[in-house]
């Protein structure tokens, strides 16, 4: 599990990565854009389908915050507050979603308001990106041993890396150390 300190620690520095994508998004950059889109997109779609329990939903939401983020992203003043913008704006977007579906006495607020809910996507969110800012043969390692949701044998792993079945083990502990190290 993720201690808020390390949420705090990897927050610290994307706020310094978001902030020069922020302004390179403000100056046209589409490139940077993109960037930002997929650096975010996961963090919203999972929030959206947790609140909505629609896939389509979410793939809904996940386009209108992006609107909403494209057209209000000059209003951005601290780079630091954006990961909290978006997920405020897509609860809100999932709300209101989630209310004009169902009737207002049906619809249990406390299921839609969860913190702890929150706090689990957002330490996800911050897991994965960890993950992906591994190397390459630590990355794949890890998603294939504990992410793919797929159990792979360890001949399975050594096939896939292209390394000897004895090496996965050494790697794995260096793979989960560097890991580490991310979220530290």
């Amino acid at each position: 599990m993720i201690a808020a300190e390390d949420i705090a620690l990897i927050t610290g520095t994307r706020a310094s990565e978001d902030g020069d994508l922020v302004k390179r998004c403000i100056e046209g950059d589409q490139e940077a854009w993109k960037e930002l889109v997929i650096d975010y997109e996961g963090l919203i779609f999972s929030i959206a389908l947790r609140i909505c329990c629609d896939s389509e939903a979410a793939a809904d939401i996940l386009q209108q915050v992006c609107l909403e983020l494209y057209q209000r992203l000059h209003e951005v003043r601290n780079a630091a507050n954006l990961p909290a913008w978006i997920v405020t704006m897509t609860r809100r977007k999932s709300c209101d979603y989630s209310r004009a579906r169902v009737p207002t006495e049906v619809l249990d607020d406390s299921s839609v308001d969860s913190e702890d809910v929150f706090a689990s996507i957002e330490r996800q969110h911050t897991l994965e990106r960890a993950v992906a800012s591994l190397p390459e043969r630590n990355r794949r390692l890890i998603q294939m041993m504990y992410m793919s949701g797929q159990r792979y044998t360890y001949e399975e792993i050594a096939d896939g890396l292209g390394i000897p079945v004895a090496s996965i083990g050494p790697t794995r502990i260096r793979s989960l150390q560097k890991l580490r190290k991310l979220l530290t």
